[in-house]
């Protein structure tokens, strides 16, 4: 595994649609824009929501900041992506260890929104990890949550 730079944009091919027969390739183009961690971190998650708690003993938060694009293949081009679902941007460890992800609310704008064809959504997505992880990466997926976008996993540096 080969984890995508934070700043570098990567580009790859995601299928959307209802039904297997109705599927249609685009391309998403996905950039870590930012990536925060520990009080940095916790500081813009209190200030979201003061109902927000710690993390539990011996892990730190990261949020990460990304662009997600969806740009079209051929027509129809009318199909969406609906992003923020579970398990679709994951943290794991350097050994591929998952983390479970936090249950708090992130600064606005959320990367939680439904895109469609050459539109772009940026937005943060929260993450909990060990304080001792040196080299935690997030996994992209676009077929978690459901059936309606399919894909290639994408690994990004946290």
């Amino acid at each position: 595994m080969d984890p995508v730079p934070i700043g570098k944009e990567i580009t790859t091919e995601i299928q959307c649609g209802t039904q297997a027969g109705a599927m249609e390739p685009y391309d998403a183009s996905i950039t870590v824009l930012e990536v925060l961690r520990g009080e940095g971190a916790w500081n813009l998650l209190k200030a979201a929501d003061p109902a927000n708690k710690e993390p539990q003993s011996g892990y730190e938060y990261i949020l990460a900041r990304i662009s997600f694009r969806m740009r079209a293949r051929g027509a129809p081009a009318d199909k969406t992506f609906e992003l923020g679902r579970p398990m679709q941007f994951v943290a794991l460890s350097s050994d591929g260890r998952e983390y479970l992800p936090p249950s708090v609310k992130v600064p606005e704008p959320a990367l939680a929104r439904t895109v469609r064809a050459d539109e772009q959504a940026e937005g943060w997505v929260a993450f909990m990890v060990e304080k001792k992880e040196k080299n935690p990466v997030m996994v992209f997926d676009p077929s978690s949550g459901g059936a309606m976008g399919r894909g290639k996993s994408v690994f990004f540096r946290l």
